[in-house]
């Protein structure tokens, strides 16, 4: 996916970067939320919070060869510039996305994906057909610093203090071809949110990597199949929802 800026917003002498929302004039901010707008559309809003659906390819966050994120186009403007990233998806994976409006909000939220309150629901391809048609998968999860390994079996103590618990629910909801390759269909739920954990526990445990995951085992492609359907947060008396 390749986001380009509006021409009028480049940066030149009477035109200053888009990362400095308040130095603007009024017309650009205009032609900069047009764009942010189109680049995540709103798809859920209250008081506290807004749900965006981020399209596959853009990242959450800056870093090493990230031209453009969530953060920074929310940040182009000024009505967003406050808003607060309380969790993440992959930058392959596309679907909805939550952001706090407030610091007040941003820490209850956070919380309550920190303490797993949170459900998410996920629609994937995966390539294979799986042995079992739905079932759970608990293995821990260790992240490498580039991979997650779901493990099987412990090998040292170390590993054992470094992985993580994870458990993913799936059911297959159809099964078809990609050319003459089966695939499933897949929803997928989370409960817990570990890197990597819906492609890791796919692509090894259940033995059907995501449709497109290369970093998994799957077939090049230009897009994860991957997409977050579905996210429900409890209601809290201190967070309007």
């Amino acid at each position: 996916m390749s986001i380009e800026m509006p021409v009028n917003l480049a940066t030149t002498e009477n035109e200053p970067s888009s990362k400095n929302p308040q130095l603007l004039s009024p017309k650009a901010q205009l032609v900069q939320k047009q764009f942010v707008q189109q680049q995540l559309p709103v798809i859920y809003a209250t008081e506290s919070l807004a749900v965006f659906q981020k399209p596959a390819g853009l990242a959450c966050q800056g870093g090493t060869g990230v031209k453009y994120s969530v953060d920074s186009l929310l940040g182009s403007v000024d009505e967003f510039a406050e808003y607060k990233l309380v969790h993440r998806l992959d930058r392959g994976t596309s679907g909805a996305l939550v952001v706090a409006k407030s610091r007040l909000a941003a820490v209850a939220l956070t919380k309550a994906f920190h303490n797993h309150t949170v459900a998410k629901k996920y629609i994937a391809v995966l390539e294979g057909i799986p042995q079992y048609m739905q079932g759970t998968v608990r293995n821990p999860l260790l992240y490498t610093g580039t991979k997650t390994i779901a493990i099987t079996a412990f090998s040292s103590e170390r590993e054992i203090a470094a992985a993580k618990s994870a458990i993913t629910k799936y059911k297959v909801l159809k099964t078809g071809t990609i050319g003459e390759a089966p695939v499933s269909i897949v929803s997928v739920e989370i409960l817990s949110g570990r890197k990597h954990q819906i492609r890791a526990h796919c692509a090894q445990i259940i033995g059907c990597p995501v449709y497109g995951d290369k970093k998994y085992g799957g077939t090049a492609n230009s897009m994860l199949c991957l997409h977050c359907a579905e996210i429900t947060i409890p209601v809290s008396t201190h967070l309007t929802i």
